[in-house]
């Protein structure tokens, strides 16, 4: 029997789940394609029927533990367990006369107070996905920071009275809790609803993004990494923050590093579409994060590491490393949010001693 960490992932268009080991082997997989429009509730029925068909492809996996990550800021208005609305990052909003801010959350927030203004008022919690899951496996109410750095990015007391939020909204928003931080056990509840060990402990993930720099390795100044699914993210991980058009700079999930990353939106879509202009925006975006990082003095690798949905095309993935000009490596599992999720479990676990050590060992650096 091999143990493993059942990594989970809420995506914009499927929710991904594997049994991945220790020793870089994936002992089950499976993607449950969401309907549209079904909100957080259809987050709950593809989580069980993925358990349901991991199960079914290796049943001596033993799970270990659970961890939980996906997209943001994806909203859900929640009471009693159950989701009233749900405002996906993507899904269009009402123009807002709001004052600037540098939070991703913020913005959302207002938005899903216009378009839901009964479920805003009857919502006892407000989270994105993965805690929404991590809720229902749970009962435990949590937000996921992923580091110190990240709170502009999310919100603080302070910027909430800014933009208005009385107390009782607030209060709606869960504590703080940073990634890889023990969630809680498999309740009763989720443990007959999806078959699940009653008592499994759980632990927080993080935003999409994050785990896929983890489980990529994009840790180090000077890796990069490129997300492509049904949008797409190339990302530099830097000593420093680098400002340019078109480049949008996070802290990195390593304190005192940052990621600087180039987005192309509906790269799935146009994959299929229009793939030669998507090879020269792609090419283009390579070339922008390059020049902003050798004018800056950071490093500027000649290979990237490729994760997500169109890393199981190899013909595609020939012609990139030729729009790049540089080799491409996909990870043991080609969607590298997995494999972050795996390396938090095992460090929450006390498997490794740090960061650093976990991803050299779970990502084959």
């Amino acid at each position: 029997m091999t143990d493993t960490i059942l990594c989970i992932d809420i995506g914009t268009t499927s929710l991904k789940a594997a049994l991945l080991s220790d020793r870089r082997t994936v002992e089950a997989k499976t993607r449950v394609a969401l309907e549209k429009g079904s909100g957080a509730d259809g987050w709950i029925s593809a989580l069980k029927k993925a358990v349901a068909e991991l199960k079914s492809e290796n049943e001596s996996a033993a799970i270990e533990a659970i961890c939980v990550s996906g997209n943001g800021p994806t909203l859900v208005l929640e009471r009693d367990g159950d989701a009233l609305a749900t405002l996906l990052w993507n899904a269009p909003t009402p123009k807002s006369d709001s004052p600037k801010t540098e939070s991703l959350y913020i913005p959302r927030m207002i938005a899903a107070r216009k378009v839901f203004p009964g479920e805003w008022e009857k919502a006892s919690s407000v989270m994105s996905g993965p805690e929404f899951l991590i809720k229902f496996l749970t009962g435990n109410a949590l937000t996921i920071l992923p580091a110190k750095g990240f709170e502009k990015a999310y919100w603080s007391d302070e910027e909430l009275r800014r933009f208005g939020f009385g107390a009782d909204e607030r209060a709606k928003l869960p504590p703080f809790k940073k990634m890889g931080s023990f969630a809680g056990k498999i309740c009763e509840k989720a443990a007959i609803g999806t078959g699940l060990l009653e008592g499994t402990l759980v632990f927080a993930g993080a935003p999409d993004f994050v785990v896929a720099l983890i489980g990529t390795g994009t840790i180090y100044p000077g890796k990069l990494c490129d997300r492509a699914g049904s949008s797409e993210g190339i990302n530099l991980c830097t000593s420093r923050p680098i400002f340019a058009d078109g480049i949008r700079t996070l802290p990195s999930a390593i304190p005192g590093l940052w990621n600087a990353s180039a987005l192309i939106p509906d790269s799935g879509r146009r994959k299929d579409e229009s793939p030669d202009a998507l090879l020269e925006e792609f090419s283009s975006a390579i070339e922008k994060l390059r020049n902003a990082a050798e004018s800056n003095g950071e490093l500027f690798p000649d290979e990237l590491a490729m994760t997500g949905g169109q890393c199981l095309d190899k013909e595609w993935i020939s012609r990139k490393e030729k729009a790049a000009g540089m080799n491409i490596r996909v990870p043991f599992c080609n969607d590298a949010e997995l494999i972050g999720d795996l390396v938090l479990a095992r460090l929450a676990l006390g498997d490794y001693d740090d960061m650093d050590e976990a991803c050299f060992v779970l990502c084959g650096m």
